[in-house]
């Protein structure tokens, strides 16, 4: 023979083989190898016959097969603090896996274990009771396994007896009862030993050492007392591991059944249940109760549902069906007795006419400012849930931009935003449903500027120094009474306008003291109050305010305001300046901190005081938070940034598209922000001829306005001022502006000089 991937041949007899087979040995497994066979006689040896192929050698499989003999146990019993070892032989080819095992126990944490080709062997070293149980040794190769167990006994005290469950709870007395310990120490259980421990103490106490069963009654237990309790094993070899309760269990009864259920409510498919406490709760607290139900005429009460409070809706029922209810209270000790509805009860939807609570608004009467939003919120109720209607007079309403109507089945709530005049009227809620229709009525006043007074203005009674104005009220008196007009006039050929009665209350006056053949024109003007004031800086002591100036001065220059405080939560207001302020602004002092402020003011001038303005929104006298930032630059040197108001907004603000009523206005965002995000623009004018500023627009969003409501011909200067988190910034200004339009009219020039004032 040779190898397939040699050619040197080599004998394999050595002596001659008579037969016509042969077994050759000492082969190597896995290789190739070629055979050939040559016949010999006296002659000598004749020509060889090859093998056609090289054939390969394999190793022989045979199945796993455990090695015992007559000394073999399967069954191990140790002391417990010994140690325990086990060996087993086994053999197979290939050479098999060995593993042991041990149920719900991981035996590389107790066993050391060692496994060679041949054999296997599991120490245990200082046993104990968890040691003891079935040992599984398992070898296993690619022909098959074999598994052989071993019993491993440890003479030991009892393990823990099973879970401790407990039933017949009285308010003296609870019956104990527990499982056989799976493991007893290789030795029958004698007895247990039964204790109890108040869970305020730690001390235990043993209420039988005897036990011969596994039940067992704890008596002489005081009432309401929460006990824990345990129950230890006892075998020969000593007393084992205890098995104690995880929640303490007071000593009680059955509650008494609850007082009084009652059918509160019910649907189309629900029922509404409520009912009263026990008398009394069984010597522990009641912990919920358990609602049951069946149908008229059944025998059988099924569970409608669990509830720790005193009411509960039973859903999922049939409409039409009459059913009965019933209700028990539960504390530790189980189940009170049941209470029962007075009747059963037929399931439906009741018929209840709908109505509305309007209780909360003082009058059926709502009365709010122009731009500002109005809500009407009025519970309602009926059977089934109402449709709602809403109309203003005759109009129906629907959702909007500044309509929002939001109802559910017990409210409907009508809220309208930036409110104006033609809001004003009766709104009409109508609830309808299979009961009736009911409406109900709410008056809204939307209270604004009033209207120009009724023309035309009649002059009668005319001489060389006086005459007699005569007009109507306005058809808009503002949502409330007119107090008194201003009358004005103006000579011909020039733009002021002088006062001559700011407190007129009648629709007539006689004007005197007019110049002879001069010509006059009259107005008659509703006289306003300041704007609402705004608190622009807080501290613990202080805050300053500020505020526009009237719309209308009432034909006579203010010169100066009152300004009044009030704690938010009182009615009383204060006058804080002892003199007239001529700015409009005002820093008010001596605040308490903590409090919450409110402020108002009244415009003065020759012809008195005016009403009060807006009181402003309540604001909290406290020291404001201010934020230190501490940047590093690349030499170390470090600044300190305290966040501020904007700067100014940077290059120029642009007027264009001048006229006599408007124009617009364009400006840049601020180079420095202040180290908080521009949130708005606050624009505003002012008359050349006047000292104090308007507010055109006071929470500009964008980097243009449009400002309305000019005066044809007079001079104004406008400002702008960027605004963040910390307030204002600094504002910029434009040159002085006339409004008026461009080459809208015709003039005459008599001379070189005239053309040049005019445009000048």
């Amino acid at each position: 023979m040779c190898k397939a991937d040699l050619e040197a041949w080599q004998k394999v007899n050595a002596e001659t083989v008579l037969a016509t087979k042969y077994t050759v040995v000492d082969l190597e497994a896995g290789e190739h190898y070629k055979f050939r066979v040559s016949a010999v006689n006296g002659a000598g040896k004749g020509e060889s016959c090859e093998v056609p192929a090289s054939i390969q050698t394999v190793d022989r499989l045979s199945a796993p097969e455990i090695d015992i003999d007559a000394n073999f146990k399967q069954t191990h019993i140790v002391r417990a603090g010994a140690s325990i070892r086990l060996f087993i032989a086994f053999s197979g080819r290939p050479v098999p896996t060995a593993v042991w095992s041990k149920a719900d126990a991981n035996l590389s944490l107790r066993a050391d274990i060692q496994t060679t080709d041949s054999f296997s062997t599991l120490t245990v070293e200082e046993c104990n009771r968890n040691d003891a149980g079935k040992y599984v040794f398992t070898v296993e190769n690619n022909s098959g396994s074999k598994s052989i167990t071993f019993t491993v006994k440890v003479l030991d005290t009892p393990g823990p007896p099973g879970p401790i469950t407990f039933k017949d709870v009285t308010r003296g007395s609870i019956t104990l009862m527990w499982d056989a310990p799976v493991l007893d120490g290789g030795s029958r259980i004698h007895h247990y030993i039964v204790e109890k421990r108040e869970a305020s103490r730690r001390s235990w106490q043993v209420v039988s050492s005897k036990c011969i069963r596994q039940i067992f009654k704890v008596t002489d237990l005081a009432e309401g007392v929460p006990y824990y309790y345990r129950v230890s094993a006892e075998n020969e070899y000593g007393v084992g591991e205890p098995c104690e309760l995880t929640e303490p269990v007071v000593a009680t009864e059955e509650p008494a059944p609850p007082k009084r259920l009652d059918i509160v409510d019910t649907t189309k498919s629900s029922v509404v249940l409520a009912w009263l406490k026990p008398d009394h709760d069984g010597g522990s607290r009641v912990t919920g109760y358990l609602l049951e139900m069946k149908q008229k005429g059944s025998e059988s009460w099924i569970e409608a549902g669990q509830t720790k409070q005193l009411t509960f809706t039973v859903e999922g029922l049939v409409e039409n069906t009459e059913y009965e209810f019933r209700v028990k209270a539960k504390n530790d000790a189980g189940y009170s007795e049941p209470r029962e509805a007075f009747s059963s009860v037929i399931i439906k939807e009741p018929q209840i006419e709908p109505t509305a609570d309007l209780s909360e608004i003082s009058r059926q009467l709502i009365t709010c400012k122009a731009g500002s939003t109005f809500t009407i919120d009025i519970p309602i109720s009926g059977r089934p849930a109402p449709k709602v209607t809403w109309k203003l007079e005759e109009m129906r309403l629907k959702e909007t931009e500044r309509v929002t109507i939001k109802t559910t089945k017990d409210r409907t709530t009508l809220t309208v935003k930036d409110s104006m005049r033609g809001d004003s009227g009766k709104y009409y809620l109508t609830l309808e449903n299979t009961a009736g229709v009911k409406t109900f009525t709410v008056t809204v006043v939307v209270i604004g500027r009033p209207g120009p007074v009724t023309g035309p203005i009649e002059i009668s009674s005319v001489s060389a120094e006086s005459c007699v104005l005569t007009w109507k009220e306005p058809e808009d008196d503002g949502g409330s009474d007119i107090t008194n007009y201003i009358v004005e006039k103006r000579e011909s050929g020039t733009t002021a306008w002088q006062l001559v009665n700011s407190s007129v209350k009648r629709t007539q006056i006689k004007v005197t003291h007019l110049t002879k053949y001069q010509e006059y024109s009259f107005r008659v003007i509703p006289p306003s109050p300041p704007s609402r004031p705004e608190v622009y800086s807080v501290s613990a002591t202080a805050m300053a305010i500020r505020w526009e100036e009237p719309y209308h001065d009432g034909g006579s220059k203010v010169i100066g305001y009152w300004v009044e405080k009030k704690e938010r939560n009182t009615i009383l207001w204060v006058k804080e300046n002892k003199v007239p302020c001529c700015e409009c602004n005002y820093k008010v002092t001596g605040l308490v901190e903590g409090l919450e402020y409110q402020f108002r003011t009244y415009a003065l001038n020759a012809a008195g005081v005016s009403k009060a303005s807006e009181a402003s929104r309540p604001v909290v006298a406290q020291n404001p938070v201010v934020k230190h930032f501490s940047l590093a630059a690349n030499n170390n040197t470090y600044f300190h940034l305290y966040p501020d108001s904007p700067g100014p907004c940077a290059g120029k603000i642009t007027v264009s598209r001048v006229t006599e009523e408007k124009c617009t206005l364009a400006w840049n965002m601020p180079e420095e922000d202040g180290g908080a995000q521009i949130t708005h623009y606050i624009v505003e004018r002012r008359e050349t001829s006047r000292l104090h500023w308007v507010i055109v627009e006071a929470e500009c969003q964008t980097l243009s306005h449009v400002v309305t409501k000019l005066i044809k011909n007079n001079e104004y200067i406008f400002r702008v001022r960027a605004v963040n988190k910390y307030g204002p910034g600094v504002p910029l200004e434009t040159e002085p502006v006339i409004a008026r339009n461009a080459f809208s009219e015709c003039h005459y020039f008599h001379s070189a000089s005239e053309f040049v004032d005019y445009f000048s």
